[in-house]
């Protein structure tokens, strides 16, 4: 009778998780049919910023499809811990979801407030749950963090700073989508390895509606994440990796923050990156890792492939290097000296490609001017 119940049970996640991804699909193919309509709001143009790579006008308000598709999903969920769990995840990620679809439809929205909504959500969904980061396997720290009000402070700016990271790596056609999916794919592997099935449907659950908007999105950019849908996926993937170590003493935080590598690489090398040449972190421009493979590498290599499909190339190699580190999260989950040592390698990988795709860049302009089709390149700085 237990199997039974317990096959009925998967049975219903089962058709929940589908039935997240077509209504996020639905809804985004929707969005797009009816560009028209929005798009004097919505419409994301080309050229209009320093990041931006595509060539048709996009709506850019993807966000809206995946966060109805998870309320669709929590209004199906029998009452359960994973009920509880979505619905969290979809009441504190309301002010990182709002201001970033502001922003989508204004452009006038400020880094800082979009930065500060995000700490605000990480904040409500340490309040709402009494979950902060409390231990992070350094002794002085986990010393530091067992007082309260400074683990809710620390987890408020984790959560913000990837959730910025995960709209910071939005700059080709399923880079963020797919980043995130595969690293809510790895936390899901670990929550049920570690026995806490709730919190892994939960995150497949994300990633069911990450992926009705990546169909769209990819490969040929028909609809954007935007700011919204950055920010909020950003949130979400941020909160279910502290939750996992939080809830599993078994997993080491460091697996998550392994998990979430990529994202949090790239923005701490971009921060540094910029107050090296005097600029201020806050500001957009072409040189991340994934704008250097463009134009470095992917627009030289093959100049007769199309926009979009040199557009689209950009996503499987870097998703390459978000499943090294998650895999090692998955082998090592519980050893935090070997997951701190593969952030280190991790760390030193991507310096390694930055600087080679930079110099490869520099090597194949002209004098004076930049490659043809391509981004400028930065000087490289060593050490990042």
């Amino acid at each position: 009778m237990l199997a039974l119940l317990q096959s009925d049970a998967d049975t219903t996640y089962a058709w929940i998780l589908f039935a997240t991804t077509v209504v996020a699909f639905l809804i985004s193919l929707v969005l797009v049919l009816s560009r028209h309509t929005h798009g004097h709001f919505t419409m994301d143009h080309a050229g209009s910023g320093a990041h931006k790579f595509h060539v048709d006008p996009t709506p850019r308000v993807g966000g809206i499809g995946i966060y109805l598709s998870l309320v669709l999903a929590w209004a199906l969920l029998p009452p359960s811990d994973v009920q509880r769990l979505l619905g969290m995840i979809l009441l504190a990620g309301i002010p990182a979801l709002l201001f970033g679809l502001v922003e989508d439809m204004t452009k006038r929205v400020g880094v800082l407030p979009r930065l500060l909504a995000t700490m605000v959500s990480g904040l409500v969904a340490c309040l709402l749950s009494g979950v902060a980061l409390s231990r992070l396997d350094v002794p002085l720290l986990d010393w530091a963090l067992t007082w309260w009000p400074l683990a809710v402070v620390f987890t408020a700016f984790a959560v913000g700073g990837v959730a910025n990271a995960v709209n910071i790596i939005d700059g080709f056609h399923g880079l963020a989508s797919g980043t995130v999916v595969l690293a809510l794919a790895a936390l899901a592997v670990l929550a049920f390895r570690a026995g806490d099935a709730p919190l892994a449907l939960v995150c497949l659950l994300v990633a069911a509606a990450m992926v009705g908007f990546w169909l769209i999105n990819y490969p040929w950019g028909k609809l954007f994440l935007g700011d919204g849908g950055a920010y909020f996926a950003g949130f979400a993937l941020a909160w279910l990796a502290v939750l996992l170590p939080m809830r599993n003493a078994s997993v080491s935080p460091w697996a998550s923050l392994l998990v979430c590598a990529y994202p949090f690489i790239e923005v701490v090398y971009s921060i540094v990156r910029r107050r090296l040449q005097r600029l201020s972190p806050g500001d957009a421009d072409r040189h991340h890792l994934h704008s250097l493979l463009a134009s470095a590498f992917i627009h030289r290599r093959f100049p007769h492939w199309s926009h979009g499909w040199q557009n689209a190339a950009v996503a499987p190699v870097i998703w390459c290097f978000v499943a090294g580190p998650a895999l090692l999260a998955l082998a090592f989950h519980d050893d935090t000296e070997v997951l701190a040592l593969g952030l280190l390698a991790a760390v030193v990988a991507y310096h390694h490609v930055y600087q080679r795709l930079a110099r490869l860049g520099q090597r194949l302009a002209a004098p004076g001017q930049a490659p043809a089709g391509a981004v400028p390149v930065p000087v490289p700085l060593d050490p990042p």
